[in-house]
């Protein structure tokens, strides 16, 4: 058995604890409403992607905290000191070796066993925080998944949605950060988020619109605000899910769990039992026809890993590089008209006055200007690049097909078919680098202007804005070029590298199974009988364990 998740099932019910899973993707504001949801702002928040480790917060007297290290130490953390351990700048990349902080505090949502689990943001930049929070996913028993109204549920957000049904089986959506919108706009990003979502999982999720931000405030001043928030609408939903469905949920959760470790074994049992029925010069010469044929898909793997890369490269030069170079001509062109025009608009002004205003108009054009194009190119190109993955992983697939029909009739056992996806980064690195001139050379033009006639120091002014505009967009679109080359590639690594884990896996069960047969078969027949009896046993005792798992998963 998988003794890890064993031990963590066992002291799961033994302290009888709820998970209550704080999740999505970075910089939607997870740890804003953890805060709100405690009253207290405990938890680091900022505008760059903050959560690199998982953290716990359970019931406690006081508020106080403790780190938890990957070698098995732990020591006492003073709340203001977290920062240093959850957060990428304090803690990049988990250099400080941290297993999970524990956060104790005195909420009243935490009493009767609920935790709150902080968990890195899905789709930053940095992979590792992403494999941390699948990693958590089955210890879930319900999720708070955090969307933003800032930006429409991504790719990467359906994608992990449709995962975490896979374990929880209750979910709550927040759309944050409503203090954003008006009244029209908060529908419509409501509508659109509520479609997305069961388009994606096929069923209904409730979704709350709130204010991480005026929900805190309110509580903690006992204003208006928290009204204003949304938050009591969501808080009512959550007290009510606890107080009538959510010990059913956990002891369902719980069940779930044991029944995938169960069926794992069973399969390795199955496998290992077929194969000791087998004779030992069947399994040998059977053995070697198998390592043929893994070669055989090993080279043929390597071979759709330079095609694919190849193929990536390809749509970034054939496709999104010429669009994006039209782009900014046609930009370079609009933005130097505007500017023409804007002068004429503005004549009134004096020369420093008219800089400061072309500088502003400038940089708002180019980067709405920008923006609307990201997300008219951001489905053709996704469209594109899983078009490309799902060619060769169709190949692939086909190819691991072949390899898995070919075992299963050297070895009379039947395998598990092996699947994957592909998927594209949704979330972009891009950000806008609008840049100034150094502060000498500005101070020197600025002189320059006030002492100028006016007639003169406008054209001056209008010249240079004009030409810092054209450099500000072939800089915007250079960095854009290099952003979308970095998530195609990155893409690319993460769909083969999961393909290749789920084979890798197949392939070592299939393995372990048949060199546990031969060594029986090596050490006599006597040997094999008991090590069949010895696995038969065993399997009953896993069909037993199952049996009452789903007894008492119906009767909750």
């Amino acid at each position: 058995m998988d003794a890890e998740a064993i031990t963590w099932l066992r002291q799961k019910i033994g302290e009888r604890k709820f998970n209550l899973v704080v999740a999505g993707q970075f910089k939607r504001g997870k740890s804003s409403i953890i805060n709100a949801l405690l009253g207290d702002p405990v938890l680091p928040v900022g505008v760059i992607p903050l959560t690199s480790v998982v953290t716990v917060i359970r019931a406690g007297a006081t508020a106080r905290g403790r780190v938890e290290l990957l070698d098995g130490s732990s020591r006492a953390l003073a709340l203001p000191e977290l920062a240093d351990y959850v957060t990428e700048r304090g803690n990049p990349r988990n250099a400080k070796r941290v297993r999970q902080v524990i956060i104790e505090h005195p909420s009243t949502w935490l009493a009767g066993g609920v935790q709150l689990i902080d968990t890195p943001g899905i789709g930053s930049l940095y992979e590792h925080n992403t494999d941390v929070t699948r990693d958590y996913l089955p210890q879930a028993d319900a999720v708070l998944l955090i969307a933003s109204v800032e930006q429409p549920l991504s790719r990467a957000e359906l994608d992990f949605l449709t995962s975490i049904r896979q374990y929880a089986d209750r979910i709550f959506c927040l759309l944050n950060k409503t203090d954003y919108l008006c009244r029209e706009e908060l529908d419509e990003s409501m509508r659109f988020v509520k479609e997305a979502i069961c388009t994606a999982v096929g069923t209904k999720v409730p979704v709350f619109p709130v204010s991480a931000r005026l929900a805190l405030e309110g509580k903690r001043d006992r204003s208006a605000r928290v009204a204003e928030s949304g938050f009591p609408d969501f808080e009512h939903a959550l007290r009510n899910f606890m107080a009538e469905e959510g010990w059913d949920v956990w002891v369902h959760s719980i069940g779930k769990s044991l029944l995938r470790i169960l069926a794992q074994r069973r399969f390795a049992l199955g496998l290992e039992a077929k194969v000791l029925r087998t004779p030992l010069q069947q399994i040998e010469g059977n053995l070697a026809a198998f390592n043929a044929k893994k070669h055989e898909f090993e080279r043929a793997l390597v071979d759709y890993q330079v095609l694919i890369e190849a193929g990536s490269r390809a749509l970034v030069s054939e496709q999104i590089e010429p669009e994006l170079d039209r782009f900014k001509r046609m930009q370079q062109v609009r933005i130097g008209n505007l500017v023409t025009s804007w002068q004429q608009e503005l004549s009134s002004l004096s020369a420093r006055k008219l800089d400061a205003e072309l500088q502003r108009r400038t940089v708002r054009e180019i980067r709405n200007a920008f923006d609307d194009w990201l997300v008219r190119e951001e489905r053709k190109n996704s469209e594109a690049f899983e078009k490309l993955c799902g060619r060769f992983w169709g190949e692939m697939q086909a190819s691991v097909d072949e390899l898995v029909r070919y075992s299963s009739e050297l070895f009379a056992v039947t395998f598990e078919p092996i699947t994957a996806d592909s998927s594209w980064s949704p979330e972009s690195s891009f950000y806008y680098k609008f840049w100034h001139e150094p502060p000498g050379l500005a101070t020197l033009s600025s002189s320059l202007v006030t002492i100028l006639p006016r007639f003169v120091s406008t054209k001056i002014v209008v010249r240079r804005r004009g030409a810092v505009a054209l450099e500000l967009i072939e800089m915007q679109a250079g960095r854009l070029r290099h952003d979308f080359e970095e998530r195609v590639l990155r893409s690319v690594h993460d769909a083969r590298q999961r393909m290749t884990k789920r084979i890798e896996m197949t392939l070592a069960v299939i393995e372990a199974a048949i060199e546990n047969g031969v060594a029986a078969h090596q050490r006599g027949a006597a040997e094999v009988v008991a090590a069949l009896a010895q696995l038969s046993r065993v399997e009953q005792a896993v069909l037993s364990i199952e049996a009452r798992v789903r007894a008492v998963d119906n009767a909750a």
